[in-house]
């Protein structure tokens, strides 16, 4: 069995590559090819083929929804799916699917649509969704990873000044989760199991990511956290996902969903090394 690995041509950290190479390691022990491609290898004319030999699947780990398109049009399979991981995104995009499949999420408040060059030069909408969401206020631009392009608001002055320098790019508003602040769960979901997750805690920042600091540790899941982190990659139509799953008053919430989850601190965490998991589960699929 042939197939590619998809990633970015321009994420070049050691702790991409990490990930990588963990995918490829579970390839091999499982008797599959699969072979790196980057973005940029698989750059051709619009409207022509991509190059040959053609894998019997791919496993996606970008956000280039565009080329994922492609690679699907041709009638190869592709994990996660194009739609899948554009949902997963746009954080805007994830909040409504969520509400559509009635996921516990924070109340949230989507910001119009304004253009580079204007900018959001108008603060009424943001007094009205003060009056819906009151402060603290959790802001968060569309698109974003690792705690990054989220912000916490206190007061409208703090908003006023979030807002602007975001400048014309898309966004959200949320309730700030009081009960959550600096700590939720990661729950590893593959093929509509949860595998394993841990807890985040980061006492100096709102945001739990390891990245910014943030610690974790081990965790023995409720069926109420697994139940909930289940729905919502169930509602994305993800094949895996990493979902961040936060105390709630009156239970588990989901925070975010990712379709290609950094599960190096899984693995550094629990011993899981999700990488087995999505390799298990992509033959499994192309045997049916």
């Amino acid at each position: 069995m042939f197939g590619w690995l998809v990633v970015n041509s321009f994420m070049k950290k050691d702790k991409f590559a990490d990930i990588y190479q963990l995918l490829m390691n579970s390839a091999t022990k499982r008797g599959v090819q699969l072979q790196l491609k980057t973005t940029t290898d698989l750059l051709c004319e619009v409207g022509a083929p991509l190059p040959c030999p053609k894998p019997n699947f791919v496993i996606f780990w970008d956000k280039d929804t565009v080329l994922a398109q492609k690679i699907e049009g041709e009638g190869i399979p592709t994990f996660n799916s194009s739609t899948a991981i554009a949902l997963c995104d746009n954080k805007i995009c994830t909040a409504i699917a969520l509400a559509e499949h009635n996921v516990p999420h924070p109340k949230t408040v989507v910001a119009p649509k304004t253009f580079e060059g204007v900018g959001y030069n108008d603060c009424e909408f943001l007094h009205k969704a003060v009056d819906m969401l009151g402060f603290p206020m959790v802001v968060k631009e569309a698109y974003g990873s690792f705690g990054q392009q989220i912000y916490l608001a206190h007061n409208f002055d703090e908003l006023k000044d979030i807002v602007a320098k975001i400048s014309h790019k898309d966004f959200l508003m949320q309730e700030f989760v009081a009960e959550s602040a600096g700590r939720d769960v990661r729950i590893n979901v593959v093929g509509g199991k949860v595998v394993c997750g841990m807890l985040r805690q980061n006492n100096n920042d709102f945001r739990s990511n390891i990245t910014n600091g943030g610690t974790a540790c081990t965790i023995t899941l409720t069926e109420e956290q697994k139940a909930v982190a289940l729905k919502a990659t169930k509602a994305l139509g993800l094949d895996w996902a990493g979902v961040d799953v936060m105390f709630g008053k009156h239970g588990p919430i989901v925070c975010e969903v990712n379709s290609n989850p950094h599960f190096r601190s899984t693995l550094d965490c629990t011993g899981v090394d999700l990488s087995e998991y999505i390799v298990e589960y992509v033959v499994v699929q192309l045997h049916k």
